[in-house]
């Protein structure tokens, strides 16, 4: 069985029925992925940034997650959506406001355009909220398309702002 490495963006805007902030149900998110034979490396820290598109919805609290995976990506697709959906995530109009959002931006570097799946994520580069945590854990990561590795991507995202969220919640 290969072993597929990962990347994973998660994030979410608005509490969960149960009243859970948004970096409470990624963080319980982020502990269903084992379920799903999914084995997180490592945790960039957390990111509160404004909505993109900008909008009057509350700021999106971010990380990225580096993992570990013997399924093919389009079973890690379906598991993200599984846990989107066990956590609340409805898909009603594009650019809502969620509770949770888990996005599989890379997978072991490869290029796959279909009807079900485009890898990498189509916008993650265009996204600071990517690719700061993702820079965070590998400077050295390449956009598999674009061929630039992430502080290139960076540079031309200075307009897009990012906190690192101090207070751990």
């Amino acid at each position: 069985m290969n072993i597929h490495n990962i990347i994973i963006s998660i994030g979410g805007n608005i509490k969960s029925k149960d009243g859970s902030h948004p970096i409470h149900v990624a963080k319980k998110a982020i502990n269903c992925l084992e379920d799903y034979s999914i084995q997180v490396t490592n945790q960039s820290s957390w990111y509160e940034t404004e909505p993109i598109p900008k909008s009057d919805q509350p700021n999106y609290f971010n990380c990225v997650v580096f993992a570990k995976t013997t399924l093919n990506e389009l079973n890690v697709l379906n598991s993200l959506h599984d846990i989107e959906n066990i956590f609340g995530r409805r898909r009603l109009t594009v650019n809502e406001d969620r509770v949770i959002d888990l996005d599989l931006i890379d997978y072991s570097n490869k290029i796959l355009e279909n009807k079900d799946i485009i890898i990498p994520h189509p916008r993650a580069h265009k996204r600071r909220f990517v690719m700061e945590p993702l820079a965070e854990l590998d400077k050295n990561w390449v956009h598999p398309i674009l061929n630039k590795n992430v502080s290139e991507i960076l540079k031309k995202l200075n307009n897009q702002i990012v906190h690192v969220v101090k207070n751990k919640l």
